[in-house]
């Protein structure tokens, strides 16, 4: 014996009586249909018909009017007047000439007809043969519009008057390809089986959209003896009715299938659905996901008692897995803290070898810089020594005959020259090793290891030496500006502060924006320090992209970067910010997007070890 539920048998009792009722609806329904999509779509016929006739007379109004803007332009009528003088910039000029961003062939014709300079690289028209070249010459037209063959091709050929002081002195053409002013119409959103046919004097200029056969609908353009021919065709316009009575069928047999549904969800909701209920429960918490309690207020008795019992089994079940997430979530928070303070710790201990290796690096150097510069020193004196030896010899020849080989001599090894230009030479090398010796003396000042405690330092001492150890990653793309003010020494870790100064510099350096103009990176950084309330006050601003408000809240947390990856790790302002509360000081950001940042560092002058 089959058996079925009682939810199924109510669906399909339900199913049978709709279906004998959708039956004589269907059919009166039908009739309805087809006789008001017949009207509708002769309605959209005629206005699609009527909207793509306006859309082309607008394509070629458009271009009149923006071809009527060029022929205003100084350097036409310039032309026109002085054509030898300006042959080469016209044709410069109109090389460049665009309607709505395209490029047709223009041509600038004097006040005879004949073309001055044309961008046609087909054949050339004789715009004399045309009757209404005179008609705008005289004025009686402000512009016109015709359909010429080129090569075998059609072009709506578009002409204006050039005017200067009210008189016609020369007349501005494009010719645009006839197939061209379908640019303006979707194909896509047109009525279906339609195509679009230009006509002029019995023949067929252009064609549009699929061949078909069919109604004929004319628009006529008696203005330039054009006819707008548009075939419908009538198997697709009877396709879609079909289409729409079948849809209506289907619409009709799934209203009654979702009838039947809801008859048979009627006997699942009050019957099956608490059983499953109480089943995916079950499921879920064997799972282990988290557990919401079942709904006990249903209508049978029975199943309500069994979900009340079940709920209280649950809910205690559910307190100690909470209990367990929780303990979760602070060891998760714990880890993620420890590897944070791994990661920083790992930074500091590079930065302090760096430091080490660039010491002993700096003053490895410091001895062959120092031999380079006193060797420089002594030649200098050498060289002087010569000059005046030669000087003083040159009087001992008092013949004549002496004095002149004397300069035959002086002449062939260029004594002169090597004295005057050894000099500046001299001077030049011994700068650049003062330039050394300074970058050198930053390099060691920057890189010295921190002690254990705090010493006195003077704080533009260490800007100075950041400065110079950053300049060579700085110069190339903004300029800086220093203005540092007499300042006590204060008790700090001199190589730690150097550290910040340099992460805020570099970054001002990297947020400058590439200028528009030279494409090439352009900004301004200033670099401030004073005394303010008790304060030492370091500030570091720049001219750069300047950071957003939402941004702004997380620049000093941990990990947190807005450069590309592998570019930043995102411990640089974070690793800042700690070292600056290390010295009972603060830091602080004030920023605009698109006109800079600056970072103010506050030191108390008063602090104990």
């Amino acid at each position: 014996m089959n058996r079925t539920s009682v939810s199924f048998a109510l669906a399909r009792f339900v199913f049978l009586s709709c279906l004998g009722l959708a039956l004589i609806t269907f059919a009166l329904v039908v009739n309805y249909v087809i006789s008001a999509a017949q009207k509708d779509q002769e309605k959209v016929i005629k206005r699609e018909i009527t909207s793509i006739s306006n859309n082309y007379k607008v394509f070629l109004e458009h271009r009149i009017t923006l071809l009527t803007e060029q022929s205003t332009k100084p350097l036409v009528i310039q032309t026109l007047m002085q054509p030898e003088y300006n042959k080469g910039k016209i044709q410069d000029f109109m090389s460049d000439l665009t309607l709505l961003g395209k490029h047709y062939d223009e041509s600038l014709l004097d006040f005879e007809g004949n073309i001055i300079h044309s961008t046609s690289k087909k054949s050339l028209l004789n715009y004399k043969d045309f009757d209404w070249l005179k008609k705008m010459l005289d004025k009686q037209i402000t512009s016109h519009i015709d359909i010429v063959e080129i090569d075998g091709n059609f072009y709506w050929c578009l002409s204006v008057p050039v005017l200067y002081n009210k008189n016609v002195e020369g007349i501005l053409t494009a010719n645009i390809p006839i197939e061209n002013i379908n640019e303006v119409t979707d194909f896509n959103e047109l009525v279906n089986g339609l195509m679009i046919e230009i006509i002029q004097f019995n023949k067929v200029l252009s064609q549009f959209g699929n061949s078909s056969e069919g109604r004929q609908k004319e628009i006529k353009w008696p203005e330039l003896n054009v006819v707008l021919r548009f075939t419908i065709d009538e198997d697709v316009m009877d396709s879609e009715l079909s289409n729409i009575i079948l849809q209506l069928s289907t619409l009709i047999i799934l209203a009654i299938i979702l009838t039947s549904l809801l008859a048979y969800f009627y006997g699942y909701r009050y019957f099956v659905k608490p059983i499953l209920m109480l089943s995916k429960a079950t499921d879920e918490f064997d799972k282990g996901n988290d557990f919401i309690p079942l709904q006990d207020d249903l209508r049978i008795k029975e199943l309500a008692d069994l979900f009340k019992k079940f709920n209280k089994m649950t809910a205690k079940v559910a307190k100690r897995e909470q209990d367990l997430k929780y303990s979760y979530e602070k060891l998760s928070e714990a880890n993620h803290e420890l590897k944070q303070s791994e990661s920083q710790l790992v930074q500091s201990e590079k930065l302090a070898s760096i430091g080490v290796l660039a010491a002993g690096v700096a003053h490895e150097i410091n001895n062959p810089i120092g031999f380079i510069k006193s060797n420089l020193e002594v030649f200098e004196d050498y060289i002087l020594d010569i000059k005046k030896y030669y000087q003083e010899t040159q009087k001992l020849f008092v013949s004549e005959s002496q004095q002149q080989s004397q300069l035959k001599l002086a002449k062939k090894y260029e004594v002169e020259f090597l004295f005057n230009d050894i000099t500046p030479l001299l001077e030049s090398s011994i700068g650049g090793v003062e330039r050394v010796t300074e970058i050198v003396q930053s390099l060691k000042i920057f890189a010295r290891t921190d002690q254990p405690d705090k010493v006195l330092v003077d704080i533009n001492e260490g800007l100075e030496a950041t400065l110079t150890m950053v300049k060579n990653e700085l110069k190339y793309s903004c300029r800086i500006h220093v203005d540092l003010q007499e300042l006590p020494k204060i008790l700090a870790y001199p190589g730690k502060l150097n550290q910040v100064f340099m992460n805020l510099l570099i970054n001002a350096g990297q947020s400058i924006n590439i200028n528009q103009k030279s494409n090439i990176k352009s900004g301004d950084i200033y670099v401030r320090s004073f005394v303010s309330n008790e304060q030492v006050v370091v500030e570091i601003e720049d001219t750069g992209c300047g950071i957003s408000d939402d941004k702004l809240l997380q620049i000093f947390t941990p990990f947190y970067t807005s450069k590309p990856i592998g570019e930043g790790t995102g411990l640089g302002l974070s690793i800042s910010q700690q070292i600056i509360e290390q010295h009972l000081g603060k830091i602080r950001v004030r920023s605009k997007i698109d006109e800079g940042s600056c970072f103010s560092i506050f030191l108390p002058i008063k602090t104990t070890i």
